[in-house]
């Protein structure tokens, strides 16, 4: 936005003190305001903490909602999910390690009677927000074919992936055990298949799935992971569940095959090939396979301990973003065919 005059070169006297007056104000309001809700440039602020107890009803009015944990100022009401029914939504409150933490929980549309969904549990990218994802990364479509979506916050936007990221490294926040909670907890709120579950991690968030990975839930049949890296131990023992791993060959904040250093980071994520190459050596997988296809390289390893499988898509031309890579399009029929019941 941008306040432009243009008046002759004689100007009066008392009219100057105005005109500047009105350029503060339109310089002040565009400064002040907040950006809009990205969660691909990772500016979605996080929200305040909200007096909820339980499993809690989202309201559907206002723009940001209002998670435990979370840890940001402001006073802005909750907002239902997308493609949601009034009072569908769900704000789940517990204490992990201590702390109050949050979810945002989207249950599956349409079950039957008696029929249980599966889960996905979606971790958001750094100083992000679980709204942000649920609105922003196009996977609600996956609640009507009986998925139900659970998001959780990070403290501060944050999650402890190891050698990443924010307050919550700092913090040392046991985030590998919050995950593991939500896994189990959504269960006592909806009726959710156990052994149909998954975790879609973005960014940060795909940092910290692979730290989950690699403590191995053994309820996980599936895992994708989008942009992001391996920043933790991971021991040679690992089982892991079938796992996407989707990259751009232009990412410049996670590497292909030179390492970036991000400066709000203070930190180089660990490059693509140097994660794929370490979770397939501890996960003790067998041949790889890699065919091109226009637009996309697709890497396969076969064989992995327990019978599972890691891919690996590195899409020609993309960045870090989401939308970039196309990633609800590449991660929702790998999920489907995961998690959907035959």
């Amino acid at each position: 936005m941008r306040a432009i005059f243009v008046r002759r070169a004689h100007v009066w006297s008392f009219g100057q003190p105005v005109l500047m007056l009105l350029l503060t104000l339109v310089v002040a309001v565009f400064v002040v305001a907040p950006p809009a809700h990205s969660p691909t440039e990772g500016t979605a602020a996080a929200s305040t903490v909200a007096a909820l107890a339980g499993s809690v009803p989202a309201q559907s009015a206002g723009r940001s909602l209002v998670l435990p944990g979370q840890g940001a100022p402001g006073d802005l009401a909750p907002i239902a999910g997308p493609g949601m029914p009034a009072g569908d939504a769900r704000v789940v409150r517990l204490r992990v390690g201590g702390r109050e933490r949050g979810y945002l929980l989207l249950p599956a549309l349409g079950l039957p009677p008696g029929r249980l969904a599966a889960l996905v549990v979606v971790l958001h990218q750094d100083v992000g927000s679980a709204q942000a994802v649920a609105e922003g990364l196009g996977l609600d479509s996956l609640r009507r074919e009986g998925i139900t979506l659970a998001y959780p916050a990070g403290v501060g936007g944050s999650w402890n992936a190891g050698a990443c990221c924010g307050v919550a490294k700092t913090d040392d926040v046991d985030d590998v055990g919050f995950v593991d909670t939500v896994l189990d907890d959504v269960g006592h709120h909806v009726p959710i298949d156990v052994h149909r579950r998954a975790i879609v991690g973005y960014s940060g968030g795909g940092m910290l799935a692979y730290r989950v990975l690699c403590r191995a839930h053994p309820g996980l049949v599936a895992a994708v992971e989008v942009s992001g890296s391996l920043e933790a131990h991971c021991p040679s023992t690992v089982v892991l569940p079938d796992l996407l791993s989707i990259h751009g060959a232009k990412d410049g904040t996670v590497g292909l095959v030179k390492p970036v250093h991000v400066t709000h980071l203070g930190m180089s994520p660990r490059t693509v090939t140097s994660t794929l190459s370490l979770m397939t050596t501890q996960a003790a997988c067998g041949k790889r396979t890699t065919r091109d296809r226009p637009g996309v390289r697709y890497v396969h390893w076969r064989g992995c301990r327990g019978g599972s499988s890691i891919d690996l898509q590195i899409v020609a031309d993309a960045g870090h973003g989401w939308e970039s890579v196309q990633g609800a399009m590449r991660a929702i029929p790998f999920l489907e065919s995961h998690l959907l019941a035959a």
